[in-house]
């Protein structure tokens, strides 16, 4: 299970908050994991997580354009691959079905998710912390 730690804080509320919201979008898939159909537990995390993404993605970069990031390409780059990840293990499992969907395959699913985005936030989000702090919250 992952745990969020103050040294993931990149310093705004909403990227913050949404980094937590992915962090228990992963444990919940570990969890479920053990007490649902594997089919089905794989299925829905590979939805959420992606869903969840794209708009966290969205939302990261309109901060990030706001803050003046300089290094916003290659940022987003780095989104679209992480969400071509997520697009190719839902391909391998429910389209082409070239990979079974056993309790191996979800261990391995949930090692890649957990370490997608820890290191997504430690390599790529915490150099955004000089520049996103006093970028106005969303307000809904």
């Amino acid at each position: 299970m992952l745990t969020w730690r103050e040294e993931l804080t990149v310093g705004h509320p909403d990227i913050d908050n949404d980094h937590r919201r992915l962090i228990a979008i992963i444990n919940d898939f570990e969890r479920l994991s053990t007490l649902i159909p594997k089919e089905r537990a794989l299925h829905e995390v590979l939805i959420s997580l992606y869903d969840y993404a794209a708009s966290h993605f969205a939302r990261e970069e309109e901060i990030q354009r706001a803050g003046n990031y300089p290094f916003q390409e290659a940022h987003k780059a780095a989104h679209r691959d992480l969400l071509h990840d997520i697009t190719e293990m839902a391909t391998r499992y429910f389209i082409k079905k070239t990979e079974p969907i056993t309790k191996e395959s979800l261990d391995v699913a949930a090692g890649f998710l957990r370490s997608w985005l820890l290191d997504h936030i430690i390599k790529d989000d915490l150099r955004m912390r000089g520049y996103v702090h006093n970028v106005p919250t969303h307000q809904p």
